[in-house]
């Protein structure tokens, strides 16, 4: 019998990631699920800053941003929850986003996944690529989709 009952909800914390929210809290409703808000802080290996001399980004300012992070989606799992009644964890981890999701997905038997395009198409998707599209094809559970509206 097909249930969706472990939910996995990404977000890059943007705004267009909450298109993606709605369709997510309906499938947990309606079966009974939990959601795993899950946000991935990629590694950094090099990041090139104007302020620091070196081009190099200090280990402060990379833990001040992963313990930022972890605060925005703490804060945005309780207001999920708050808001639609319904159960919501949220899930820090680290790495290549869309491998990370999927190891995550694979680990917690997750029974379905869902995830906000940027809708991005042509050069701009050749050049930035797209999680969103490496997740439909690695994942190992049903992945629903959604791409924010046009403006």
């Amino acid at each position: 019998m097909i249930s969706f009952k472990k939910i996995v909800l990404t977000t890059d914390l943007s705004d267009n990631a909450n298109v993606a929210a709605p369709y997510a809290v309906e499938l947990a409703k309606k079966w009974g699920g939990q959601i795993s808000l899950v946000h991935v802080v990629e590694d950094v290996v090099y990041y090139a800053n104007p302020a620091a001399t070196e081009g190099i980004v200090p280990v402060e300012w990379m833990v001040a941003n992963r313990k930022d992070r972890e605060m925005q989606l703490k804060l945005r799992a309780e207001e999920l929850a708050k808001k639609d009644g319904v159960t919501v964890k949220d899930v820090l981890l680290q790495g290549h986003a869309a491998n990370a999701v999927v190891d995550y997905l694979k680990k917690e038997k997750a029974d379905c996944v869902v995830i906000a395009t940027h809708g991005r198409t042509g050069l701009s998707h050749l050049i930035m690529g797209s999680v969103a599209e490496r997740i439909v094809r690695l994942s190992p559970c049903p992945v629903l989709s959604i791409r924010p509206p046009q403006k």
